[in-house]
């Protein structure tokens, strides 16, 4: 068997009881699972929810008014309790564990995001499986993945998985809606574009206790899918749901990979650079974007926003149609006063080079 790179996330209903409690059988269930797949030699890296849920009952957090403030609380408690609890499941098959608690901000920053990959990547080689949370503790809006759907997706990208498998609550996806509710939703076995009606389908109403639902994981699935990783949505319950999927039996819903990988540079474009301002572009640039060059400061009709040379920036044509991302080689003065003809300092060179720029629209 062909060893391939893994990244399995688990939903916080997969492992907690109806009272909220953690459900230790459902996370030996989970340990087990991946102990078959590293002994077949597969390289497996874990998203876990569950944090908030572990920490609920170790102390009382009812001074707290704040409800942010007091999950919070909740997680930085059972943060802890979590990794101890997998850390003894996973050394009954001798697998020796590590932390990993993220944000957004980390994939934001080129360099940040190429030290933690060196580190997975570091992790990897050394046998050791990376458990990965989004660090809620330190987490505001503007530095949240939302959910940790959103996050698995990021980590299948950066460390290049063939496969990323979210464990739900529901055994797959359903066109239609939740069956539980809805009278005729149809379990897809297999999906080779994601539609319209299947957006549609998605449930507003996230389970309660997580923090994802249908649409999130429907997100994330979209954004591995285009990054040629095959994803899966699948019951957590299921028993040896990852491996039989891994031995060719049908379980869940199989995404196909959309696409052909990205290369790395402009994987992290799409994922997790932070923008920092707009260009907008003239037809004839727009055409020439289109046609795989790169951009020069000529055909830039307008800057906005304050950047730095370096920075990552959004660009649009003149109907405000966003037609990629890219890494600008001038700050937002230079290149104003290019376009102002105040200076000619820079004016041939490319304000984005084409390989570090992606194509959205």
């Amino acid at each position: 068997m062909t060893s391939e790179r893994l990244v399995i996330k688990i939903g916080t209903n997969v492992l907690t009881q109806a009272n909220k409690q953690l459900d230790f059988n459902a996370i030996h269930h989970i340990v087990e699972q991946i102990g078959v797949l590293r002994g077949q030699g597969h390289k497996v890296m874990l998203v876990t929810s569950g944090a908030a849920g572990a920490g609920a009952s170790l102390a009382d957090y009812g001074r707290e008014k704040n409800p942010l403030v007091r999950r919070m609380m909740m997680t930085a408690v059972g943060q802890s309790r979590l990794m101890q609890i997998y850390s003894d499941f996973f050394r009954e098959y001798h697998i020796v564990t590590a932390q990993a608690l993220l944000t957004r901000s980390d994939f934001a920053d080129r360099s940040h995001y190429l030290n933690v990959r060196n580190v997975f990547e570091g992790l990897l080689r050394a046998g050791v499986l990376p458990i990965i949370n989004e660090n809620d503790v330190v987490t505001s809006e503007a530095l949240t993945f939302g959910d940790n759907d959103y996050l698995a997706a990021a980590v299948a990208s950066m460390i290049g998985a063939h496969r990323m498998f979210l464990l739900t609550t529901a055994d797959g996806f359903y066109m239609g809606g939740d069956p539980a509710g809805k009278r005729g939703a149809i379990l897809l076995p297999e999906v080779h574009e994601i539609t319209h009606e299947m957006w549609d389908s998605c449930e507003a109403v996230i389970a309660e206790g997580g923090r994802g639902g249908m649409l999130s994981k429907l997100q994330s699935v979209e954004m591995a899918t285009s990054f040629g990783i095959q994803a899966y949505i699948a019951s957590g319950r299921e028993p040896e749901a990852v491996p039989r999927i891994m031995a060719g039996e049908s379980i869940g819903t199989l995404f196909h990979p959309r696409a052909k990988r990205l290369k790395s540079y402009r994987q992290w474009l799409r994922i997790g650079a932070r923008i920092s301002g707009k260009l907008i572009v003239d037809d004839g640039a727009a055409d020439a974007l289109h046609n795989d060059k790169s951009l020069l400061p000529a055909g830039i009709a307008k800057v906005e926003g304050t950047f730095q040379n370096g920075d990552v920036v959004e660009i649009f044509n003149r109907d405000r149609e966003k037609l990629g991302v890219g890494r600008v080689n001038f700050s937002a003065n230079d290149l104003q006063a290019i376009i102002d003809g105040t200076t000619t300092a820079g004016r041939s060179q490319e304000a984005i080079h084409k390989d570090r720029l992606l194509m959205v629209g």
